[in-house]
């Protein structure tokens, strides 16, 4: 009797303490949640005040910095709107721990630019546009086509899914906490179909998780098809065609005490939308190829002795700063592949790739930015410049892969890879196997919303990558093309190091192969597989070796009509192979024969 009382009370307690936790939680979100404007601030004050102030967030759509410029879809159409109402663009960005809603209601911005999704709490809290874009669902997948994946060195027949149906029995992997993960949930139990479903810790992201289908990693995910197509503009392999679900609406988030504000932005949304300016950022940033593909041939020039028609210049202006004039020649290669009319989707020019903002500041015209010998001057100076910014680091050959890193990313992002190596307890002034994989850490919020992180997201594969590139052409062309001692600088050694490892804050990176190693281990993706990373066959689970299961054996060897003990070993690992040596050398021993296999009942 009295261990059923124990029961009920028991019971009665966990009910009670389970709901008193939720009430809690609610109770401080509700306190911690602003829900009415605390400042009466509308269009006419905005005007006044002449500026228009925009709550964003740095990621690869909204908002980034990109060679030292601001970019961001987001962030160039309200850069249209503030123009069209005559004041200029101020922007606030959230930090981890700000309520978006709560910084718009305490009037510190006017408007949330960040793509929202309707719904009954966010229309409780503010005031929403007009849809202004629609986002919908999608598979992401490689192409049909024959790949390699070049972790295993396995081909692989790639083919493609075309509905929801065929992600049955598939592995789809999604990052932590995505909202994706309820959506697959909803789909199997809707339709009815069996999916693996599996979540990838450690802060991956969404743009994290696409990057490794197209090197080959992985197979399968899904992603707005927004996310998809920045993507797709970096990677051609990639294939979004199959769309999940029905297109939702994307907002802009006001006070609920600012009509006027809203009207206005309404208005400018219907005009604004019908126009070639909002197609020309929108293929910008989701259609237009990240790649510059088309130059000139190479090959035929190194035949000659030469790298390209442009190496009397290239010698002329490296000799000014004091640089082997083949790593500049690798430079350009890199950003243009020698095409002097080149122009990026972010508006970099000619073949040195400078930016608009840089061609200023080093005193390249604009009318003269396609012009090779102004062009390449105005790299070479930039080259300087930043040169100049990374006095502190004194190994030569570590500046140089700081200065290539910032001529790709800008000096900014680089800055911030090193204050978080640093900060984690590797040094700032060394590129290799220290700052080169903070770079690519800065990809993921975890790190680039850490305190020490000035210029926020960064698609940190690409710097990572860009200096690799540059010192591989580079030797090769030190290889290839003998230099005059009146060309070379005279004190240029570039050393020659072999990819460092790095034994990072999640782990083992395999630097020879790059990006195929973003995460501590393989199994984070491959979680079926036997052996680490570095194929010592080590069994994943100490004190079980796989191979002292004889019973387990899927083959035996068959001897004269009967099937041996599959318990013996099928190989006899002290026999020779082969006879001893002879005039003619080693001859195969007869009585070592191919085993023929057959599979076991």
């Amino acid at each position: 009797m009295n261990t059923t009382r124990n029961w009920i009370l028991l019971t009665a307690f966990t009910i009670l303490a389970f709901f008193a936790t939720k009430w809690l939680a609610e109770y401080q979100d509700k306190k911690n949640t602003i829900t009415e404007p605390t400042v009466e601030l509308d269009l006419d004050a905005i005007k006044e005040r002449g500026s228009l102030r925009v709550i964003m967030e740095y990621n690869s759509i909204g908002y980034f910095i990109y060679k030292g410029q601001r970019m961001g879809f987001e962030y160039e159409l309200m850069q249209q709107f503030a123009q069209s109402i005559g004041v200029k663009l101020e922007l606030i960005i959230a930090e981890n721990d700000e309520n978006p809603f709560n910084l718009l209601n305490e009037g510190k911005g006017d408007i949330v630019a960040n793509g929202l999704l309707f719904s009954q709490i966010t229309k409780h809290q503010v005031a929403l546009t007009a849809p202004y874009r629609s986002v919908e669902q999608v598979i992401v997948q490689r192409k049909k086509s024959i790949s390699n994946n070049p972790s295993d060195s396995i081909k692989r027949n790639d083919t493609t899914l075309n509905t929801v149906q065929d992600l049955a029995d598939k592995i789809i992997y999604v990052a932590d906490n995505s909202v994706y993960y309820n959506h697959l949930k909803e789909i199997s139990d809707s339709i009815g179909i069996n999916m693996d479903v599996r979540i990838l810790p450690d802060g991956r992201t969404t743009d994290d998780i696409i990057e490794a289908i197209a090197n080959g990693e992985i197979d399968y995910t899904i992603s707005n098809k927004d996310i998809a197509q920045v993507n797709q503009s970096y990677f051609d392999n990639l294939d979004i065609h199959a769309v999940i679900g029905k297109p939702e609406n994307l907002h802009w988030a006001v006070r609920k005490n600012a009509p006027d504000l809203l009207a206005q932005i309404n208005e400018w949304l219907v005009q604004f939308e019908n126009g070639k300016m909002y197609s020309s950022i929108y293929f910008k940033y989701f259609n237009e190829d990240k790649h510059i593909h088309f130059g000139y041939n190479e090959e035929a020039e190194l035949q000659q002795g030469m790298i390209s028609h442009y190496d009397a210049i290239i010698q002329h202006h490296a000799q000014k700063i004091n640089w082997d004039w083949r790593l500049v020649a690798a430079i350009i290669y890199q950003e243009s592949k020698f095409n002097p009319n080149a122009r990026s989707w972010c508006g970099a020019q000619g073949l040195m790739q400078l930016m608009p903002g840089t061609a200023r500041q080093i005193g390249v015209p604009a009318s003269q930015v396609y012009n090779p010998n102004s062009n390449i001057k105005g790299g070479t100076d930039y080259l300087k410049y930043l040169e100049k910014t990374w006095s502190n680091v004194t190994d030569f050959t570590q500046r140089i892969k700081f200065i290539l890193a910032s001529y790709n990313a800008g000096p900014g992002h680089v800055q911030d890879a090193a204050r978080l190596a640093e900060k984690n307890g590797y040094p700032k002034d060394k590129w290799d196997g220290s700052v080169e994989y903070f770079m690519l850490y800065k990809s993921n919020p975890r790190f680039y919303r850490d305190p020490v992180v000035k210029y926020g997201y960064c698609r940190g594969q690409e710097p990572f990558n860009y200096v690799r590139k540059i010192i591989k052409k580079y030797f090769d062309y030190q290889s290839k093309i003998t230099t005059s001692n009146a060309q070379l600088a005279g004190n240029f050694k570039l050393e020659q190091i072999e990819p460092m490892a790095f034994d990072g804050i999640e782990g083992v990176y395999n630097p020879t192969e790059g990006l195929i190693a973003r995460s501590a281990k393989r199994e984070l993706f491959l979680s079926h597989r036997l052996f680490d990373e570095q194929n010592e066959l080590t069994p994943k689970v100490q004190g079980r070796n796989p191979f002292d299961k004889p019973k387990k054996e899927l083959f035996v060897r068959k001897e004269k009509g009967e099937i041996q003990d599959s318990g013996k070993q099928i190989f006899k690992s002290k026999q020779q192979l082969f006879q001893e040596q002879s005039k003619y050398g080693l001859e195969v021993n007869d009585e070592n024969k191919i085993n023929k296999l057959t599979p076991r009942r």
